[in-house]
């Protein structure tokens, strides 16, 4: 199949009103660089069911079975992103052996689309989700053979390798610690292979978990020079988090930053009123890391109030947050602070990360390119824009994508960066009880709901705005500057 049995050129040029400006040809353009953007070659009706069913625009059922009717299509652009978008559907709705049945089924051969790694990665993890190994074990070779450095394929290694050690539950103690050694190899591959130091157990009997996780120290001292105030401020908003909390803040201790400088890093862990013994946990470490400073909320009013209070108190050049369960790689504070230094035009910037369960079985709620994605909670930004935009807005869900977008909208595109993009600097505990997995304030909400709504008030907010000074949100504002859906108003 040639790209230009399906390329429409003037559809092209109409989607790509910059292609027409520059007087492109559009063909070529799409072949050397359309391609590896991103672009279409036409119009998709699958890529429109999808966006309907997403969006519920139209009945889920209706939805379903147009993308089904497309991928048996004999157009195999079409083809290929409707089985895309039914795997991805099948596999959202925890319905793996459909997903895996609809991916297989994908077309092998010639252009598909979309054009990037993301179905294939997602066609792995149906298969071993579906204890079909030698199935994943072969999808993934051909997937290792186009992207030998792709970090997702090497956490999708692990994966398998994981599922293998579970589904041979009878192989003896040495093959399984075999297993895992390979495991944590495939691991460590994604940082070393852009210079980072490898990860290690922390009880080298013990499992491959994320609360037993860490690296050699001493680590290569960071050149920082002692000041009275932190460089570094780091906020962890923390309720009902015992069983993560040691491991956010051991991987904090342990960040090179603090190594080369323990005065240069401040973490301020605030207790949203827990009913567990996270204030305990907090507290043993402050009292055993002077940097480590616990503030308590009176009462539970949600992780965005416990984020401001931190603000409120924050003495660093630099702020930042960090979950209260999740586990960082030891340089992360250190790549983020030197890419503000060495970007001066950068207001903020974010590393990677990628989600995974405590028995590190890495995923992504909804595939698209790959499992790793920018890190909206690693956030660093400059002093200034706290005094310039002040507080986050004290909802239940998506203040941090607000805050990201209002520091754009009043410093311009060109304001924010992301570090190491592909190379995930934390991993992400996924819970059951997060709000990104509930029904209400769950992450699909996006397309359509709370989240959805909130973000298209928020942006014209942004939009209307003249100038940074009306982007300004005080801490306990007594009008709100744009209306947010009543579900996720405290």
């Amino acid at each position: 199949m040639t790209p230009e049995k399906w390329f429409d050129p003037y559809w092209y040029l109409q989607q790509y009103p910059d292609i027409a400006r520059a007087g492109l040809n559009p063909l070529e353009h799409y072949l050397n660089h359309g391609i590896n953007e991103g672009r279409l070659p036409c119009r998709l009706q699958s890529l429109e069911w999808d966006q309907a069913l997403w969006q519920k625009e139209q009945p889920e059922r209706e939805c379903v079975q147009a993308l089904s009717t497309l991928a048996a299509s004999d157009n195999p652009l079409e083809a290929s992103y409707a089985a895309f978008a039914l795997g991805r559907w099948h596999a959202w709705q925890d319905n793996w052996p459909q997903a895996a049945r609809v991916l297989a089924g994908r077309a092998q051969a010639g252009q598909r689309l979309p054009a990037h790694h993301g179905p294939e990665l997602l066609a792995v993890e149906a298969l071993v989700r579906t204890g079909q190994l030698a199935k994943a074990w072969h999808r993934l070779g051909g997937l290792q053979q186009q992207e030998r450095a792709w970090a997702d394929a090497s956490l999708a290694t692990a994966n398998v390798l994981a599922a293998k050690a579970t589904h041979y539950a009878r192989a003896p103690s040495s093959v399984k610690q075999a297993w895992q050694a390979q495991r944590l190899g495939w691991i460590n591959r994604v940082w070393q292979q852009v210079g980072l130091e490898a990860a290690k157990l922390v009880d080298p009997n013990g499992a491959l978990q994320l609360d037993n996780l860490a690296v050699d120290r001493p680590l290569p001292e960071v050149q920082v020079t002692p000041a009275k105030t932190p460089l570094v401020s780091v906020i962890i908003p923390a309720y009902n988090s015992e069983q993560g909390l040691s491991t956010a803040l051991k991987s904090l201790v342990d960040q090179s930053l603090v190594v080369a400088c323990p005065g240069a890093v401040e973490i301020l862990v605030v207790d949203d009123a827990s009913t567990d013994n996270t204030a305990t946990v907090a507290e043993t470490f402050a009292r055993q890391h002077p940097n480590v400073r616990v503030l308590r909320q009176p009462s539970n009013a949600g992780a965005y109030a416990a984020r401001n209070r931190g603000l409120a108190e924050a003495r660093g050049d630099f702020i930042t947050v960090h979950d209260a369960d999740d586990w960082s790689h030891p340089r992360k504070l250190e790549l983020q602070w030197r890419a503000l230094q060495e970007n001066s035009q950068w207001m903020a910037c974010n590393s990677h990360w990628v989600r995974c369960t405590p028995e590190l079985q890495f995923t992504r709620w909804r595939m698209e390119e790959g499992w790793i994605y920018r890190n909206t909670s690693s956030l660093m930004f400059r002093r200034v824009v706290f005094e310039t935009l002040g507080y986050w807005d004290e909802v239940r869900v998506e203040a941090d994508t607000e805050y990201y977008y209002r520091i754009r909208a009043a410093f311009g595109p060109q304001s924010t960066g992301e570090v190491l993009p592909g190379i995930p600097l934390a991993f992400g505990r996924v819970v059951p009880t997060a709000l990104t997995v509930l029904p209400a304030t769950h992450l699909a909400t996006q397309f359509a709901g709370v989240r959805a709504e909130y973000r298209k008030a928020a942006f014209a907010w942004h939009e209307n705005a003249t100038g940074a000074e009306q982007l300004y949100m005080p801490h306990k504002p007594q009008n709100r500057p744009f209306t947010a859906p009543a579900d996720i108003l405290r």
